[in-house]
């Protein structure tokens, strides 16, 4: 399901590929949605609920106001600003981290799919599924089809209702004190990203 990501990150000049790290198209389109119901019935068995879904469609917006500066300080990411990337999936923004770590980061709100559900229905295809706990009270998962988190790639996916998920992907470099380990620092990211929401929303 996550074949390829390519990120052009235009403020810092840079072109990051991560294997194993994009999501697959899942019917719909990549316009902003403002889906908030929370309804279990279509949900494949083992998907976690949203029990309160956020309304995200001011973020879809404008993807890259997910993170604001003082939590891009707050993580230790030094850039420039974000790059908004023209994503069928859909609104999706990237960032490149010039600090220790070489962060390369994006997030896409997932409107081309069906929230967690697109992920859990084909959990038999991922090398990598690791269930983790809910990201500031929502549920999220690790979900890689290449299992690249030794070489410092992660990929989280947070649930914001039962319809609509946001993928949070980071590539570390590999000699960065991150990059033997970098699933810890991409769920930071996602935490904060999920607070800016439910702040806005």
């Amino acid at each position: 399901m996550r074949q390829r990501l390519m990120v052009l990150l235009a403020a810092a000049s840079v072109t990051m590929t991560v294997a194993g790290c994009s999501p697959t198209p899942v019917g719909g389109t990549g316009t902003p949605t403002n889906t908030n119901t929370s309804s279990t019935s279509s949900l494949p068995a083992g998907t976690p609920n949203v029990a309160h879904p956020l309304d995200s469609a001011r973020f879809q917006k404008a993807p890259c106001s997910v993170l604001t500066s003082a939590q891009l300080g707050q993580l230790n990411i030094t850039t420039t600003g974000g790059k908004v990337i023209d994503d069928p999936l859909g609104p999706h923004c990237g960032w490149a981290d010039t600090g220790p770590s070489h962060l390369g980061l994006s997030i896409i709100f997932l409107t081309s799919g069906s929230g967690l559900a697109s992920i859990y229905s084909q959990k038999d295809t991922y090398k990598a599924f690791v269930p983790l706990s809910d990201i500031a009270g929502y549920p999220a998962v690790i979900a890689m089809t290449d299992d690249t988190r030794s070489q410092g790639t992660c990929e989280v996916s947070v649930g914001l209702t039962n319809q609509l998920a946001i993928d949070v992907m980071g590539a570390m470099n590999s000699g960065g004190p991150d990059g033997s380990n970098p699933c810890p620092r991409v769920q930071a990211i996602a935490t904060a990203m999920v607070t800016t929401i439910k702040g806005g929303s």
